[in-house]
């Protein structure tokens, strides 16, 4: 209680607005927090800091996509990982079979900085109480090599040219029909007939040789980029951000109006050893420190005001959090009822 006292003394008088300070007391030497996670979520330029003040080490496996996450966290009944970061077309299904638990906001000393329209949002919210915590969204893109593609693209329709047959990568992901039924003209892309489906199909075949790889990973996609195999890509900003970094002639591109995208959410396994350390490495990053290292490493957009502060007002604006415009506008992940027929056509497709 004194140490926390004489930090939060040092903090009013330092003036520090974005700090972090764990809900409960750092925890013994050998704790550990396991997660499934998309890729970038708990890398180690920010996630020590967490690990340090503590005591807690924090494990992590990556997933290629939704189906692969919500299959490994239902695994020995929620009891391999402690938590997931669940996109907004598992949060119902992690819901409805069991395997998570109702959040309690007052745990959480920075959950008021979330952004109002991200606190009780209808992709993590079921029966009127929460079962996750907002903490990153962002657009699915077009990247593309800026040395083989010279002018940027305005449409999804260049993944369509013949001059890069053999030559692009879209994911290896179900939810992919929802962008290919946006670039059909579909209003509902995640409320699709049978016949709807067949459109998706054929357009699909349309699009098959141009397809060099299916990509899993944002690394994956960045190796196929370096290696040449691929100039243009329907990706996350996240590859966009590897590339960049290293150097690479990329580029991106939002097109208008055809955005699918996701937010995603904290969620607590229902059988978890070690929900309040989970609650602990939640608040972290809703913090201002926790924000910037997510967004420093992946390039997606943050969830809350210390977020926003901590990276400045013109990145702020530039990700899109002063108001939130770009996510009205795309059409994020969400829950399918058919969607066991969209594996199947899936397949079909990539098979």
């Amino acid at each position: 209680m004194l140490n926390q006292f004489i930090t939060a003394f040092l903090i009013g008088l330092l003036g520090f607005t974005s700090v972090f300070l764990p809900v409960q007391p750092a925890q013994a030497a050998g704790c550990m927090l396991t997660a499934i996670v998309w890729e970038g979520y708990t890398d180690s330029s920010f996630t020590k800091e967490f690990e340090e003040q503590t005591g807690c080490t924090v494990k992590a496996t990556y997933a290629g996509s939704s189906d692969e996450m919500f299959a490994k966290f239902r695994t020995g009944g929620g009891r391999t990982y402690d938590m997931i970061s669940a996109s907004g077309d598992i949060t119902e299904r992690l819901y409805k079979a069991g395997l998570v638990r109702a959040i309690d906001p007052d745990k959480l000393q920075n959950y008021e900085s979330v952004f109002a329209p991200f606190q009780n949002g209808k992709w993590n919210t079921f029966d009127g109480r929460p079962y996750g915590v907002t903490f990153a969204w962002g657009p699915n893109v077009l990247v593309y090599n800026s040395n083989q593609v010279k002018s940027a693209p305005t449409s999804w329709d260049v993944l369509f040219d013949p001059a890069y047959s053999g030559k692009i990568s879209i994911p290896d992901n179900p939810m992919t029909i929802a962008d290919v039924a946006l670039w059909l003209g579909k209003s509902e892309p995640y409320n699709l007939t049978d016949a709807d489906l067949a459109e998706v199909k054929d357009k699909l075949l349309q699009l098959r040789p141009n397809i060099r790889k299916f990509w899993t990973t944002a690394g994956e996609l960045a190796n196929l980029f370096q290696s040449g195999e691929v100039v243009l890509a329907h990706a996350w900003p996240l590859t966009y951000t590897q590339l960049s970094e290293a150097g690479f002639p990329i580029d991106s591109v939002s097109p208008r109006g055809k955005l699918t995208g996701w937010t995603d959410s904290w969620m607590i396994s229902k059988n978890s050893r070690n929900a309040d350390t989970a609650y602990q490495w939640i608040d972290f990053t809703l913090s201002g420190n926790g924000q910037k290292g997510i967004m420093d490493v992946t390039g997606y957009s943050g969830a809350t005001e210390l977020g926003a502060t901590a990276i400045g007002k013109e990145r702020a604006h530039e990700l899109f959090m002063d108001d939130l415009s770009l996510h009205s506008q795309i059409k994020m992940w969400q829950s399918v009822k058919n969607y066991d027929k969209w594996v199947q056509l899936w397949n079909e497709i990539r098979s």
